[in-house]
């Protein structure tokens, strides 16, 4: 896999060049300076993966996003209050300085997923997480958003999404929240007659499924891969006439 580092930190510039070093990456370049990278991905179509800061001079990491829709970014950043913008723009992943080699581990992994455009990877055998069982009738719950505790109501939830150490909670009105929690987490939270996992990576709402195909669901506009494992737990909370 080629990729670039892209990081006025040298400190963490070198960090991340030992994790590719020990992960036998193909490392193409790192770059301080934020101009020269943004030559490099206009010359350059070979580049499968950039390690990405935001907070950069001249040129911050959603200037370099903005130009270059279709590339595969890890964001590595010190801030945690943009995770939610970063996720708009369809990231790999967004990892939290200082990096550990084991979340390295799993960033480079979901690059992979995505490159191989094998994200309903038969390799992950995950047994769908089970939920509290007097958690039947709640109307909305309280999530973290950047240290305020934001109202979500359950009616406006559609689909729940895993990204890395954050969940992506997509609403039908108003703004998705990203959450830094996992989705085993939220679903302790949630009525486990409405909500329900589908995927290794989602959790739909199914009052908002609009059809359902052998592989996906289609669900408030949006396509849904189903993974075999869930399945059938699905289709069991469905009100079906055969």
């Amino acid at each position: 896999m080629n990729c670039i580092i892209v990081d006025d930190d040298l400190f963490y510039c070198k960090t991340l060049q030992s994790f590719c070093e020990r992960l036998d990456l193909n490392l193409l370049g790192v770059f301080s300076d934020p101009v020269k990278a943004m030559g490099i991905l206009s010359e350059r179509e070979d580049i499968d993966l950039v390690f990405l800061d935001i907070h950069m001079p001249d040129i911050s990491g959603f200037d370099i996003l903005k130009s270059n829709p279709k590339l595969n970014v890890v964001i590595s950043t010190m801030d945690e209050t943009k995770a939610i913008e970063a996720f708009d723009y369809n990231v790999v992943d967004y990892l939290l300085k200082p990096v550990t080699l084991d979340r390295f581990i799993r960033a480079v992994n979901r690059a992979k997923e995505r490159l191989s455009g094998n994200g309903n990877s038969a390799s992950y055998k995950e047994t769908p997480a089970p939920n509290a069982s007097d958690n039947t009738n709640p109307k909305e719950i309280y999530v973290n958003v950047n240290k305020r505790l934001v109202k979500i109501e359950l009616d406006n939830i559609y689909i729940i999404e895993a990204k890395g150490d954050y969940i992506l909670i997509k609403l039908i009105e108003g703004k998705n929240q990203v959450v830094h929690t996992t989705l085993k987490s939220i679903m302790s939270k949630l009525p486990e007659n409405i909500f329900v996992r589908v995927h290794r990576s989602n959790v739909v709402n199914i009052k908002k499924i609009v059809d359902i195909e052998d592989s996906s669901i289609l669900i408030n506009k949006e396509v849904v891969s189903i993974s075999k494992t869930y399945r059938e737990n699905l289709l069991s909370k469905l009100n079906l006439i055969n």
